[in-house]
């Protein structure tokens, strides 16, 4: 069976933005998808969340992992855990990574990101493909992130007009985000 986990972002739940919506349109080709309340989400730390998204006896192996905003930052934890067997794709939906030379770090997420950064090499081994969404208006991550996070990963950027944040839409849904997957065939 094809599976899929959705990560929300922080102060989110499984039940905001278009999270549930995606998780119906995934199921309805062929998916068990498995959209966690990530404990303590109000200060995303990368330790605690890794920890409870293995210890629940999910499979991971051959995934398509979906995060937004910290959500997409946890997705890369989950990537750079030696615990976590290869997936099938991650998209990382309003990404940022905070570095020496780009520091968005805010109290909120001082735990949240690797010290030393992130190792491409190592999540580029650990996914098959690399898909990153982004509101060219973003006020919370800037779009030159994910610009410099695509290139570096060699990855592909959607960029949405007039995005914003990619979060609560009066739809309550993100049909780009179905039309990247179906196009790059990941579903």
């Amino acid at each position: 069976m094809k599976k899929a986990v959705i990560l929300h972002g922080t102060d989110a739940s499984p039940d905001s933005n278009w999270f549930m919506w995606l998780k119906a349109a995934l199921e309805e080709r062929g998916y068990e998808v498995w959209v966690p309340l990530l404990p303590g989400n109000h200060t995303p730390n990368r330790t605690v969340y890794n920890d409870f998204l293995f210890g629940q006896n999910w499979d991971f192996s051959d995934n398509l992992l979906i995060g937004h905003s910290s959500g997409a930052v946890s997705v890369l934890n989950l990537l750079m855990d030696e615990r976590c067997p290869r997936t099938k794709a991650s998209v990382l939906v309003s990404v940022w990574e905070s570095t020496e030379d780009t520091p968005l770090n805010p109290e909120p997420f001082v735990h949240l990101f690797p010290v030393g950064g992130f190792d491409y090499q190592l999540i580029g081994e650990k996914t098959g493909q690399l898909l990153f969404v982004h509101g060219d208006d973003d006020p919370y991550c800037p779009l030159e992130q994910a610009q410099w996070m695509a290139e570096r990963t060699h990855s592909d950027l959607v960029v949405v007009p007039e995005g914003h944040h990619l979060g609560e839409s009066a739809s309550g849904r993100l049909p780009i985000l179905l039309e990247a997957l179906e196009l790059r065939d990941l579903l």
